[in-house]
C-alpha cells in the first residue's frame, strides 16, 4: 500500500505540473497600426522690433486735430445719504413729508414728482445717535429715470 501511495504523489505532481506550464490559447488581435511621428511645432515668429518714435510729440498732434470732449457733470450719488444724521439729512433734502417709527428704526419719507425716497435711520451702538443706514428709492414709472435723477430732484425741492 505504501508503494501505491508513494507512486501516486509523483504522478500527481507530474499531472498538475503539466497543467501549470501549458501555454494559453492565442487571442486573435487586429494587426497593429503604425502611428506616424508627430510633426514638430512650427517655429515661433521672430520678435517684433519696437515701433520707431515719431518726429513730433503725440500731444502736439492731438491738440491741433482734436478738441477735448467734456464729460457730463455727475449727479448726486444716493450713497452719500448713508451715515448722515437727522440734521445733515434735513439740511440736504429739507423736511421729510412723513416720519415714522418702526423700532428699532426711524423712517423718513420724501415724495418727489417722479419718485419717492425712504431713508432708514438706526441708532449707533456707541453714541446712541441715529444715522442713516440704508435708503430705498421707488420710481413712479418703471422707465422714469435713475436714482441719481430722483435724488437731484428732491435736493432741488429744498
Amino acid at each position: 500500500m505504501w508503494r501505491y501511495a508513494s507512486l501516486s504523489i509523483p504522478i500527481l505532481a507530474v499531472v498538475t505540473g503539466c497543467q501549470m506550464f501549458e501555454k494559453p490559447a492565442p487571442v486573435a488581435t487586429a494587426p497593429a497600426q503604425t502611428v506616424a511621428a508627430p510633426e514638430p511645432p512650427p517655429a515661433p515668429p521672430p520678435p517684433q522690433q519696437p515701433a520707431p518714435l515719431p518726429a513730433e510729440k503725440p500731444a502736439q498732434l492731438a491738440t491741433t486735430t482734436m478738441a477735448p470732449v467734456a464729460a457730463p457733470p455727475p449727479g448726486p450719488d444716493p450713497k452719500q445719504l448713508v451715515g448722515l444724521d437727522f440734521d445733515q439729512t434735513q439740511h440736504l433734502l429739507g423736511a421729510p413729508a412723513k416720519q415714522e417709527e418702526k423700532p428699532p428704526a426711524k423712517v423718513w419719507v420724501y415724495n418727489g414728482t417722479n419718485c419717492d425716497l425712504t431713508i432708514f435711520f438706526y441708532a449707533d451702538i456707541n453714541t446712541r445717535e441715529f444715522r442713516a443706514l440704508t435708503y430705498e428709492i421707488k420710481n413712479h414709472q418703471a422707465t422714469e429715470g435713475t436714482d441719481d435723477q430722483c435724488l437731484a430732484q428732491l435736493m432741488q425741492g429744498t
